[in-house]
């Protein structure tokens, strides 16, 4: 307070004595706000009941990645996971790129003179294998009976469509540890007055998978060696079709309605994770007269997404992933399903793709009685509330850990709740602090924070408590799950945390007027 305008601050000695004692009370906070009531902060850390439990279906379709494979480990069982996709003619991606001033590489064979098909190969390239890469991948091509529906929703983790029964091919093999020679520097040609260089060059991996569906023969001829062939009916059938001039998607739909990729019976030991990053497509090899090789490719997957424009005009694909739980964790092969920390060793888990993720009890324990140990709750307000959720160490050997965790509401069945916004029903999914708390589009998510010590997440849920202490009982969760998954997301991983059970708390900064 400033004493020379205080309106009790005569100028003497003892008036100054008065000023700086002050004639308005200040707040306990030393907050000089005049004519305010007192405030005190305070927080306290509740230690929450913990188990595990299983959500599903996990959303897929149109994810930033696919799957396939098998593998098996010793907290999730065997995850088996299955790819499904609608398939696009290659004049659409022709159109973009001549658009964009490139030169297509695709071209159709008809209107060629006397042309010949080599082979039909499937390609996609992967970022990552859970397991190993040294045994080969075992993979089932099959065509789906029908395309995938675009107006239906229902395509996730859990529901498989229905398959043609005579495969494209079966147990087509490709290895996952394949090389290539890259250039580091061209070479330079020598000069009359310097000598030339070579090309400096490096091995480095090749992450693609590729499936030979169909290769014509080729006799030995001089010093190569023979090359057998591999039939394939619907090769052969698909070639004389681009051959035909008129070719286009309608065609093609009536020929391929759509590819699923599948584990063969005998794969185990690895589950590749496909990208982006690089347009999954099967690739028709052939030559003309004139001895030029050419291709012309069926694409699937995230092909326009994967050229940096909206994944909208992708093709349908999803990812089916399914689990033989282990004996510790086969209570949540049942929808309700909870195993609990104690039963654990006091550890939960948190896992993209599997759906396994930590849910904690807020009914009856999380009360404003229990936060402030009195029966007088008047005048509390939530200053800041956040979920502590730390990560044992040593425990990230298979798999990393997710980016991040969300936090969902759910009933005693763990199906995530819902409200309406906007006429529309939607995951009560906790909102970022600051926002409508039943409000959507600004999931509050906790980032993975890589400590020296201890690696932890941290939810913050402030507007989430605040809300949940002063609704209606009859609206209020009775548990929050932790997810590295909600609906609204794209990410599609295996990544799996184990989390200190034992150690997930609730702390909370709030503060009394009085």
């Amino acid at each position: 307070m400033n004493w020379l305008t205080s309106r009790c601050a005569p100028l003497v000695a003892v008036a100054a004595l008065a000023a700086l004692t002050g004639c308005d009370k200040g707040t306990d906070l030393n907050v000089d706000l005049p004519e305010t009531t007192a405030v005190n902060t305070s927080y306290k850390d509740i230690q929450l009941e913990v188990a595990t439990v299983r959500l599903s279906p996990i959303q897929t379709l149109k994810a930033d990645h696919f799957m396939v494979g098998r593998l098996a480990d010793n907290v999730a069982g065997t995850t088996t996971a299955g790819f499904y996709s609608n398939v696009l003619d290659a004049s659409g991606v022709n159109t973009i790129v001549t658009a964009s001033g490139g030169v297509p590489t695709d071209s159709l064979p008809a209107g060629l003179p006397n042309v010949r098909l080599d082979s039909v190969v499937l390609v996609a390239g992967f970022d990552r294998v859970y397991g190993s890469t040294a045994a080969p991948v075992r993979f089932d091509v099959f065509k789906l009976t029908a395309p995938l529906d675009e107006r239906q929703a229902g395509y996730d983790s859990s529901n498989p469509v229905a398959l043609d029964p005579t495969p494209l091919g079966q147990n087509l093999t490709s290895r996952l540890d394949r090389t290539q020679v890259q250039v580091v520097t061209a070479a330079v040609a020598a000069t009359s007055t310097t000598a030339g260089t070579p090309a400096v060059t490096a091995t480095v991996p090749d992450p693609t998978v590729r499936l030979l569906l169909q290769r014509t023969a080729v006799p030995a001829s001089g010093t190569r060696p023979a090359v057998s062939g591999v039939a394939s009916p619907f090769a052969t059938d698909l070639f004389a079709d681009l051959n035909t001039p008129g070719f286009s998607q309608a065609r093609l739909d009536a020929k391929l309605k759509g590819i699923a990729v599948l584990p063969n019976a005998n794969h185990t030991g690895s589950l590749v994770s496909f990208t982006k990053g690089y347009k999954s497509r099967m690739v028709v090899y052939y030559h003309a007269a004139d001895t030029l090789k050419r291709v012309y490719s069926i694409y699937f997957g995230p092909t326009y997404s994967g050229m940096g424009l909206t994944s909208s005009r992708d093709p349908r694909y999803y990812t089916t992933i399914s689990n033989v739980l282990p004996p510790p964790l086969a209570a949540l092969a049942a929808p309700s399903g909870a195993v609990s920390a104690a039963a654990l060793s006091g550890t939960s888990y948190a896992q993209e793709g599997t759906g396994l993720s930590p849910r904690i009890t807020l009914q009856p324990r999380i009360t404003l009685k229990y936060l402030t140990q009195s029966d007088d709750t008047s005048g509390v307000v939530i200053n800041r509330a956040e979920l502590l959720v730390p990560i044992k160490p040593y425990t990230n050997v298979l798999y990393t850990n997710p980016a991040q965790l969300y936090a969902v509401e759910v009933d005693a069945n763990n199906a995530i709740l819902q409200r309406t916004v906007n006429f529309l029903s939607v995951d009560r999914v906790v909102q970022a602090d600051g926002q409508n708390p039943v409000g959507t589009g600004y999931p509050a998510t906790g980032p993975l924070a890589n400590a020296t010590g201890q690696s932890s997440y941290t939810i913050p849920i402030t507007s989430f408590l605040q809300n949940y202490f002063y609704s209606a009982p009859a609206t209020k969760a009775k548990y929050l799950v932790l997810t590295p998954n909600i609906r609204t997301q794209s990410n599609l991983s295996l990544n799996r945390a184990a989390l200190d059970a034992n150690n997930i708390r609730l702390r909370v900064y709030y503060s009394r007027q009085r």
